[in-house]
C-alpha cells in the first residue's frame, strides 16, 4: 500500500469512526428520557467509535481503552505504550490522560452538556461517565 492508498484509508477509517460517534451522540441527545442503560448502551459505542475500537471491546476503564487505541493505531502491544508513553511537554501527561481528558470533553460538547470540572473530573470508567450523563441530562 503506498502512501496515497493509506492516507485514503485512515480519512475512510476517521470518517467513518466520526459518522458512528456523532450518531449515538444524536441518539442520546433526542431520547426524551433516557434510562441509565439506554445512555450507557449508545455512550459506550460512541467512546468505543471514537477510540476507533470494535464493539466486543469488553474494558469499561477510559484510559485502558485509550490505551488500546494507541496501541490499535500505532499496531504496538499496550504494555509497551504504557512504558515509553511519557510525554514531556504537557507537565508529563501521557497520551492516554490526554485522549481521556479529549474523549469527556467531546462527550459534554456533543451531548450538549453543562461542564462540571468537579464532576467530570471523577470519571475514570465508561459507567461513570454514563451516571455522569445521566445525572446531567
Amino acid at each position: 500500500m503506498d502512501a496515497k492508498d493509506r492516507k485514503g484509508l485512515v480519512a475512510k477509517l476517521l470518517s467513518a469512526s466520526h459518522e458512528k460517534s456523532s450518531q449515538e451522540a444524536e441518539r442520546i441527545r433526542q431520547e426524551p428520557h433516557p434510562s441509565f442503560e439506554f445512555i450507557y448502551e449508545h455512550l459506550r459505542s460512541y467512546v468505543l467509535s471514537k477510540f476507533m475500537l470494535t464493539p466486543d471491546c469488553e474494558a469499561d476503564d477510559i484510559k485502558e481503552l485509550a490505551s488500546l487505541s494507541l496501541a490499535r493505531t500505532m499496531k504496538l502491544d499496550p504494555d509497551v505504550i504504557h512504558s515509553l508513553d511519557q510525554a514531556t511537554p504537557c507537565d508529563h501527561a501521557t497520551s492516554e490522560s490526554t485522549k481521556k481528558v479529549l474523549l469527556l470533553y467531546a462527550v459534554q460538547k456533543d451531548l450538549e452538556l453543562k461542564p462540571d470540572a468537579e464532576k467530570i473530573s471523577r470519571v475514570s470508567t465508561v459507567t461513570d461517565l454514563a451516571e455522569y450523563v445521566h445525572a446531567a441530562l
